[in-house]
């Protein structure tokens, strides 16, 4: 039986002019120029598909109706839930854009309705676009076309150890394990 494709998730490639050497004065100029808190940037290799990305907004969710984030904002809880941690500063390190980095993710979380009874899965195309290009601009990158793919960088990146030749898991597997686990005590 073959899954059934998740929507598109909001969530552009782009790539900078120049690798990054300074992520922390890219993070700081999308807070001022950004909307809401619902847009943020990650890290390139640290989303592996839309299903991944739909899942940890789906965990996102689930955290702010219970009211019971880690983190004091949207963003830095997808991120840390990303990262697969409980750690703030670890999450940044792995999930967050680094020295170096030519290409990242520009994310726009999709709004969400604050009743349990039914999830829908927003299909937001194209309505935010103009605003990430803008973003883009101010960025000083241009928009690469690309969806998240699994990658051996991502688990490296996300400091997942493992085999997936030799584990039986693909690489989305991991990282859907690894997200279920976060916040288990």
């Amino acid at each position: 039986m073959e899954q059934a494709s998740p929507p598109w998730f909001c969530a552009w490639s782009i790539k900078f002019a120049e690798p990054v050497s300074d992520p922390r004065l890219i993070a700081a100029m999308l807070l001022q120029k950004r909307k809401d808190e619902r847009w943020l940037l990650v890290g390139y290799p640290a989303p592996v598909s839309e299903r991944h990305l739909w899942s940890v907004w789906l965990a996102v969710r689930e955290r702010v109706l219970a009211k019971k984030m880690v983190s004091v904002s949207l963003d830095g809880e997808f991120i840390r839930l990303l990262a697969g941690t409980h750690q703030m500063s670890v999450a940044f390190k792995r999930a967050g854009i680094q020295k170096g980095d030519e290409k990242a993710w520009l994310i726009r979380l999709p709004e969400w309705h604050d009743k349990d009874e039914e999830i829908l899965l927003n299909h937001d195309i194209g309505s935010h676009d103009s605003d990430a290009y803008e973003m883009m601009s101010w960025l000083e990158a241009e928009y690469n076309p690309e969806r998240p793919a699994p990658s051996d960088e991502a688990l490296d990146r996300l400091q997942i150890e493992a085999n997936s030749k030799n584990s039986g898991f693909t690489i989305e597997q991991m990282l859907m394990t690894q997200l279920s686990l976060t916040d288990i005590d």
